[in-house]
């Protein structure tokens, strides 16, 4: 990624940089390897010699990634494998990450509970010729979790250990990578709040005291592209803002302007365009819909209720999408995924809930399963009152999809493709009908104000989905995306996220359960 090549805050050196010079201290090592692209000009590195190698490819692919260390791990007690664009890899906990796995003679080790970022892997001597031979399917990009993901093809056949953190933080999904303009953002933030070069040891006193370090740029687009619905559910409020008669549609000048925005301020994102209307409607929605697709830094998922679809533009669209590239950003890799909100087994019950089209809808999450696999979910809410049909959804969609081939088994495991949803009551705007209650102990900041924007079909921002009074207000009073700059919308944000990193929640935010919910 470029922002590895970025020099850091008050360093003067870029990520790259570190990440080397931090791997050369880690426990007697004797030799660096650093696996490169071509893409990429890596002057300034050190010259190939007995304890450093450079070794560029095109790309890289898991397999590949696999062969080079089976080969470079000959002669040598142990291999570290980390990415280089980690400044912050800590030869401390990796130390005794090391002392761990020698003492236990494991196979693989890695560092459990602190932000990802500051541990490399290990591997002992002949793990890594294991992995390449039974990583039947690795001719694909190469993700982080490369190493563990292969692992667990056979995980009873290898000894594991791993360094657990005092404090647990995996909560807060910290990647402290260059890898985004978002995630570089936080590195610089920690350089500048630890007063000293963070290691694993201040992390979690680092977070406590500087919650607002957290925030950075928004991970999440929620875009009303279409404020109209082919069908009214029992659990939605947007009848509630007397806006669900009308037909208005964003124009694609304006969609395609409003990504050129979110490109210049978050660089990468996930774009949804499902915010409060069905985009199946949208006139132009395959013109937005490639609008999206064009921009390799852009992610798009479509919730929809699967009715209004054409097979055909599902056909185009399964073609078209996969000829195209895994996306740049670190948030999500496919190009275009979907949700198809189904709510129901029954029939029936289908229809209680959100009317007619049942027949249509099923058919279209059929297609989606089919052309998608591995990028399409069906989706209930769980209600109450409503377990055994929610069983009977999980239990029916779960053997709905079988994969064809060994490398759709190893992304369309048996019930990754079936969401179960939490009830929402929008802060009491609707009856509560949660069937159980998943709030965990200790309140977090919300999520979704802390990586989220919603922009409605006018382009006006709402604080969260749960902010429908904001209909209600007059234009002056809400920030709209065609006319104020992206850093003043964000930034007008941080005060209700400090409020709620010291407890306070206020108005409708103190009767909201929604803040533990994750997009991305």
């Amino acid at each position: 990624m470029d922002e590895a090549f970025v020099p850091l805050s008050g360093v003067g050196k870029n990520a790259l940089n570190l990440a080397l010079e931090r791997a050369k201290a880690f426990p007697s090592t004797e030799k660096v390897v650093l696996l490169g692209l071509e893409s990429y000009n890596y002057s300034g590195l050190p010259q190939e010699s007995n304890d450093f190698s450079l070794i560029l490819r095109e790309n890289w692919t898991r397999k590949g990634v696999l062969e080079v260390i089976s080969q470079v791990q000959t002669g040598f007690d142990l291999v570290y494998f980390a990415w280089a664009d980690c400044p912050f890899l800590d030869p401390a906990l990796t130390g005794d990450l090391t002392e761990r796995h020698i003492k236990y003679a494991a196979h693989y080790s890695y560092a459990d509970g602190f932000p990802y970022g500051f541990s490399p892997e290990l591997l002992s001597p002949g793990t890594g010729g294991i992995l390449f031979s039974i990583d039947k399917d690795g001719d694909i990009p190469l993700e982080r979790d490369a190493l563990l993901t292969v692992i667990q093809k056979d995980i009873n056949a290898f000894d594991i250990e791993t360094e657990i953190s005092p404090v647990d933080l995996r909560l807060h999904r910290l990647c402290l990578t260059a890898d985004s303009k978002r995630n570089l953002l936080l590195i610089n933030r920690w350089l500048e709040a630890s007063k000293n070069f963070p290691n694993a040891s201040i992390a979690a006193d680092l977070v406590e005291k500087n919650p607002e370090l957290l925030r950075t740029l928004p991970a999440f687009y929620n875009i009303q592209v279409i404020d109209t619905c082919p069908q009214s559910c029992s659990f939605c409020p947007w009848p509630i803002t007397g806006r669900s008669s009308s037909t208005a549609s964003m124009e694609m000048e304006k969609f395609h302007n409003l990504l050129d925005k979110i490109e210049d301020f978050s660089s990468d994102a996930v774009i949804s365009l499902s915010l409060w209307g069905e985009i199946s409607l949208h006139p132009q929605k395959m013109e937005l819909i490639h609008m999206v697709l064009e921009r390799p830094a852009l992610s798009l998922i479509i919730e929809t209720s699967g009715i209004g679809w054409q097979a055909s533009e599902i056909e185009t669209l399964a073609v078209e999408s996969s000829k195209l590239p895994i996306r740049k950003s670190p948030l999500l890799s496919s190009s275009l995924s979907w949700v198809i909100s189904l709510d129901a087994h029954d029939p029936a019950r289908y229809k209680e809930i959100r009317g007619s089209g049942f027949s249509e809808a099923t058919a279209c999450a059929k297609q989606l399963l089919n052309l998608f696999p591995g990028k399409a979910y069906v989706q209930a809410v769980r209600l109450k009152d409503a377990e055994d049909d929610i069983e009977a959804f999980y239990r029916f969609w779960r053997e709905a999809v079988q994969p064809k081939t060994a490398a759709q088994a190893g992304v369309l495991p048996s019930s990754n493709h079936v969401i179960i949803q939490k009830y929402d009551h929008f802060c009491g705007v609707l009856p509560k009908l949660q069937a159980s209650d998943l709030s965990p102990i200790i309140r977090r900041p919300c999520w979704h104000i802390m990586r989220d924007l919603y922009i409605t079909v006018e382009g006006d921002v709402l604080l969260c989905r749960e902010d429908l009074e904001a209909f209600g207000l007059k234009k002056e009073q809400r920030f709209n995306v065609f006319i104020d700059p992206m850093e003043k919308i964000w930034e007008a944000g941080k005060k209700l996220y400090i409020d709620h990193s010291t407890g306070i929640y206020p108005d409708k935010c103190g009767s909201c359960d929604e803040y533990y919910t994750y997009n991305f």
